[in-house]
């Protein structure tokens, strides 16, 4: 029926997918719509005179045209000068710039008006990036910016940030305009920590949710991620070392859980050889981890020297699981498939992520153009995918955990009176001789059902131990697990704390025999024995003294009608 109903559920993804590109697309349209039309920015990009290595390069139009050398190193400075003279702006203002692992130090003709980094560079710790905001002083246009910069990491941004005057230091433009990351980012941590949550209190139940662990886990490191990337972090921090160090925490630690969730949902499904190599690539993922950590806390080296080697892992593992067919293949179910489609969407949303990073990187092209992320809206989408996979995934554990009780069940009852049979009553005996703990066992046998087949048919004869059944399960309803060992002889278990109602359930069967109409009188002998704590027996020996005592009351009673 599933495969039946995949059409359906593609389809049901596809529109998903779509309404959530519809919704991006309108928050993204809207974010830029306020953007541009706020009045609190002044973009201050051209005129600005930059100073480096004892070059000393004229006014240009515009700062991204200025290319930083790809042969600088931490230590090396560089500063940008602008006249404003020639400018008029009288009121008091921001000065507004995105500063990519450098230390800062913002001037106004001599006097410094701010300063960061200087100290923890010095130190040998990580700088950090982030948006930095000056005040400036009223009158503006009187006086001369100058910013200094010191690189502190190979990693440092190789083409310069947009520089901007807002009339107030509020960052809501910047919110605004990036409104789709910090939605996403925002949207991912929530339902990361919620599905993390969940998968962990239900695990102990059902190891099923261990994927809906990993599933928390990956997306609440990719929003923690996307949220450090575009910025939304400083709407409540400002600590750009810590930031950025979540950043980068939050990034590398991403591809472990999406590669044990990858184990988990291909383990059985895939050849062995391909399975190792993935556990290989998930170990090298920790081993990254854990090595780069330890380099960062020391000061050796800071996360962002790795990033290259980290960009390079996550590309050769996708063209592994890509070239090998790791993620699907033409006898793949439902979930496969829809695994396989949101990885490949994820895949191709990282590939341009990937050769952004690194084109603006290497040949220091303008960010505006280049500086938002796509891999935000890639990692929504495959969280979608994944949970519909995971959906379905639940849905196929549930048929077949039904499946398999209803075939349990079909296993523990007799076809003919629905009660259980005798495996239920082997098995029930193997639970009794593991528990030293008290019992009874109650053996009984229908009397006459030979005189009912010979005379009447077998068909009588199944009436007659349907009638039994039910008058039996009626009188131990609570007290004891009723069976049918086989033709006419039955079984009732009674647990210790229902050893005192036995003797009421006798009485029952008794009275409720009376009550049947059948050609014959309903009519039974039955005998039983209590086991007790410390009794060296096993199930099956009182079951013995429960059919002896039971065949002496059905003796007792032939005696009786003979004389």
């Amino acid at each position: 029926m599933l495969l039946r109903n995949g059409k359906k559920i593609l389809r049901l993804l596809i529109a998903v997918v779509a309404a959530v590109i519809v919704v991006l697309f309108v928050v993204s349209f809207n974010g830029m719509c306020r953007h541009g039309s706020c009045n609190n920015v002044i973009a201050l990009n051209d005129g600005w005179s930059i100073s480096f290595g004892g070059i000393h390069l004229p006014p240009m139009e515009h700062v991204s045209d200025f290319r930083v050398p790809s042969n600088i190193q931490p230590g090396d400075t560089i500063i940008y000068e602008r006249d404003m003279r020639n400018d008029s702006i009288p009121l008091p203002t921001t000065l507004r710039f995105h500063a990519y692992h450098v230390a800062v130090a913002v001037y106004v003709d001599s006097v410094c008006y701010y300063r960061y980094g200087f100290e923890r560079f010095k130190a040998g710790k990580l700088v950090g990036s982030g948006i930095h905001l000056v005040n400036m002083p009223e009158f503006l246009d009187d006086h001369v910016i100058r910013v200094v910069t010191i690189v502190t990491e190979k990693a440092a941004a190789k083409s310069v940030t947009q520089i901007e005057l807002l009339r107030s230091n509020s960052m809501t433009d910047y919110f605004s305009q990036n409104s789709d990351s910090i939605t996403i980012g925002i949207f991912l941590m929530f339902f990361g920590m919620i599905a993390f949550i969940t998968g962990c209190c239900a695990v102990g139940f059902d190891r099923a949710y261990y994927r809906l662990v990993l599933i928390g886990l990956f997306a609440g490191l990719m929003g923690l991620w996307t949220l450090n990337y575009a910025k939304g972090i400083q709407i409540v921090s400002t600590n750009y070392a810590l930031d950025t160090t979540l950043e980068y925490v939050s990034l590398y630690l991403a591809a472990i859980p999406f590669g044990l969730l990858i184990i988990n949902m291909r383990a059985g499904k895939i050849s062995t050889w391909k399975l190792n190599v993935l556990k290989v690539i998930v170990g090298f993922g920790v081993l990254f981890f854990l090595v780069t950590t330890i380099l960062h806390v020391t000061d050796i080296a800071h996360y962002p020297t790795f990033l290259l080697i980290y960009h390079s892992y996550i590309f050769v593992s996708f063209l592994f699981m890509v070239f090998f067919k790791v993620l699907y293949d033409r006898g793949a179910g439902m979930q496969e498939k829809i695994l396989a489609s949101g990885t490949v969407v994820f895949v191709l949303f990282g590939i341009a992520d990937l050769f952004r990073y690194n084109v603006q990187n290497l040949f220091g092209l303008e960010k505006s153009f280049l500086d938002a992320t796509c891999l935000p809206v890639g990692t929504l989408l495959f969280i979608l995918f994944l949970m519909v996979g995971y959906l379905v995934y639940m849905y196929e554990e549930l048929m077949d955990k039904t499946e398999k009780e209803v075939l349990r069940q079909i296993a523990y009852r007799d076809a003919l009176t629905g009660i259980y049979n005798r495996a239920k009553c082997e098995h029930i005996f193997e639970v009794l001789n593991r528990d030293d703990s008290d019992y009874a066992i109650v053996s009984i046998d229908v009397n006459g059902l030979k005189y009912v087949n010979d005379h009447f048919g077998h068909s009588t004869g199944d009436k007659l131990l349907c009638a039994f059944a039910d008058v039996f399960k009626n009188a131990f309803n609570g007290i004891g697990t009723t069976i049918r060992m086989g033709g006419d002889e039955f079984v009732a278990i009674v647990r210790a704390e229902h050893l005192s109602d036995l003797n009421t359930a006798l009485k029952t069967m008794v009275l409720l025999e009376k009550d049947a109409k059948l050609p014959i009188e309903l009519n039974v002998a039955y005998g039983y024995s209590v086991r007790r704590r410390g009794d060296a027996v096993t199930a099956m020996d009182v079951y013995r003294m429960a059919d002896a005592n039971m065949y002496a009351m059905k003796l007792a009673s032939k005696q009786q009608r003979m004389a």
